[in-house]
């Protein structure tokens, strides 16, 4: 339990030494052993073979209660700061269910704190990959316009969302659960709007009320458990049966497809783009977003093989769908990024929510690699945004010649989500054959195994819609000096890519499966592709009936919106969606 304790503590004693230290070297120092430590720890929690459980003592339980009231009271005053109403309804709602869920909770039998194999899993990701980002987060905030105490306490916010998550995955309490999932929403506004400005604060406020949403249908959750079965645990809970067990699951699991940003949720998440792009990196890969296949995994044994089970998964795949296929509408590149993490967030939810051992650890798989990849891309990002000023892929043309190194990372993570050998395209393959297993004995199925075939023809066509961008040296581009990457950029970036590439090795030797290996060959074409590529810069495409001149086609620029009324119909059917979650719990 020691070593638990040092993944909650040992971040926020980092961000309290970065609050009192103004050198940067010290505050590298500082991110580069927390990130060390973090990272040994959480490897070696994972290769335990025990788990943990600890009780928490009384005293800090009233104090529990009393922080989660002051937070609910902070939302409050937010929201009747900014003349917010939707804020304010249901900070009122979670003041008034948390009160009364308080007041008929019965003793805590069981401990609070429970690490188990799914904890251990998640401290990796959690640990590994933001330690990175957060390294990457002192040099990124160099050229933020605030002050060099803001600067820090952004940092130090960073370590201390990491704390709150390394907590929230081994939570047993329902209601401590809830108190550290309104924590997390509690970072993300912050976070979202640090830069203080008229569109931040708005985007803020809008991932605040929709994962308000999540905090409300937690403690509706909580009180149907307390109601059916006398307990507020976790473990209790999925070991219960009949009754209201299916409504309880059903409520819980609607807070994970908000926390998510499932469709129509996904404009919480989008909005976070406004922010510093380490806060995208770490909303989309570390924390905040993880919570919501996490928590599917943990109900999956109540989960499989149920209706509420069985339309967990529909909506995941459809969400698939959809966010990749909205995806190809955008042309900002780290919206771009943001709608690829909702749809495959839908597919590790779906299947989490099928609760077979295949699909558990495929989507388990799935979490690991898409945390990798997509800090990789949004750190990429980043430098594209801070050292070149590009955020549009229509401004991208030529930078494989302006920034080679940055554009060599992104398309390693877009080959490491597309490609074999690396985890998510073997995810998705063999997340295909476990679905069409299945078949015979639930046919309905079909529409999931559908869904993950054309969502992952539409992720290949958006990664190489932008991929064609960056390749692209268009004769009207000037031409401008190449700039390095500085080592607090460069560092992180190469980190990543080190845990991708021994994450595909070990992945690939545990399979002990020669059809396999052979898989990893394709890889031998792409490291070959630059060089085709500049053997063919002299050449320019023409079409016919011209005579000779240069085509204008350009696949980066080419669209795929949908249509107003496209949308409209789109999000109404994820909202009823949504909403039949509660209702099948309720018939179930």
């Amino acid at each position: 339990m020691d070593m638990v304790l040092v993944l909650v503590l040992l971040p926020i004693i980092a961000a309290l030494l970065l609050g009192l230290f103004p050198y940067q070297r010290l505050q590298y120092i500082i991110s580069g052993a927390t990130l060390a430590l973090l990272s040994i720890v959480a490897f070696s929690l994972y290769t335990s073979l025990s788990d943990f459980t600890f009780h928490l003592p009384h005293n800090l339980n009233i104090l529990i209660i009393v922080a989660d009231v002051v937070l609910l009271l902070f939302f409050l005053y937010q929201g009747r700061k900014f003349n917010n109403i939707k804020v304010m309804v249901l900070a009122v709602a979670q003041l008034l269910l948390y009160g009364y869920i308080e007041s008929i909770a019965p003793v805590a039998g069981r401990a609070e704190i429970v690490v188990d194999e799914l904890s251990k899993f998640m401290f990796l990701i959690i640990n590994g990959v933001g330690g990175v980002i957060v390294l990457y987060a002192v040099k990124y905030m160099e050229g933020e316009s605030a002050s060099p105490f803001k600067k820090r306490l952004f940092v130090g916010a960073l370590l201390v969302f990491l704390s709150v998550m390394n907590l929230i995955v081994c939570a047993n309490s329902i209601l401590l659960f809830f108190f550290l999932f309104e924590m997390t929403t509690l970072a993300s506004y912050l976070l979202i709007a640090f830069r203080g400005d008229e569109i931040s604060r708005e985007n803020a406020l809008k991932a605040l009320w929709m994962n308000q949403i999540g905090g409300v249908v937690i403690l509706v959750g909580a009180l149907i458990a307390i109601i059916g079965f006398d307990t507020v645990m976790f473990d209790t809970l999925l070991e219960s049966s009949g009754g209201v067990l299916m409504l309880s699951v059903a409520l819980l699991s609607m807070a994970a497809l908000v926390k998510g940003a499932s469709l129509p949720f996904e404009g919480w998440l989008l909005g976070a783009m406004v922010a510093p792009t380490p806060v995208s990196a770490m909303l989309h890969s570390a924390t905040m977003v993880k919570i919501a296949p996490y928590l599917i995994l943990k109900l999956s044994p109540v989960l499989a093989a149920t209706m509420v089970g069985g339309i967990i998964s529909l909506i995941g795949a459809l969400v698939f769908v959809a966010a990749s296929y909205l995806a190809l509408s955008r042309s900002v590149f780290k919206e771009i990024l943001g709608y690829s993490t909702v749809a495959l967030l839908g597919l590790m939810m779906a299947l989490a929510a099928i609760g077979t051992q295949e699909s558990i650890a495929i989507a388990m798989v799935l979490m690991l690699f898409h945390a990798l990849s997509k800090a990789l891309l949004f750190l990429s990002a980043g430098v594209l945004e801070k050292q070149y000023h590009c955020k549009n892929i229509e401004e991208m043309k030529g930078m494989v010649n302006r920034a080679p190194k940055t554009v060599g990372f992104i398309l390693f993570g877009f080959v490491s989500l597309t490609l074999p050998p690396f985890g998510l395209f073997m995810g998705k393959l063999f997340a295909i054959t476990s679905v069409a297993s299945l078949l015979n004995e639930h046919p309905a199925y079909l529409i999931v195994l559908l869904a993950l075939i054309i969502g992952s023809a539409l992720l290949v066509l958006l990664y190489f819609k932008v991929a064609s961008a960056l390749l692209s040296s268009a004769s009207d581009v000037v031409q401008s000096e190449t700039m390095p990457i500085s080592a607090g950029f460069n560092i992180p970036l190469v980190v990543l890519s080190f845990f991708i590439v021994a994450g595909a090795v070990g992945y690939i030797m545990m399979q002990q499966n020669i059809f396999v290996i052979l898989l990893a060959f394709p890889m031998l074409f792409v490291f070959a592709l630059p060089s085709i590529i500049h053997s063919m810069e002299r050449y320019d495409r023409t079409l016919p009936y011209q005579c000779g001149e240069k085509g204008s086609f350009d696949s980066a620029l080419v669209y795929y919106e949908p249509s107003i009324k496209i949308q409209r119909a789109m999000y109404w059917g994820f909202g009823i969606l949504f909403v039949a979650v509660a209702l099948v719990g309720a018939m179930s």
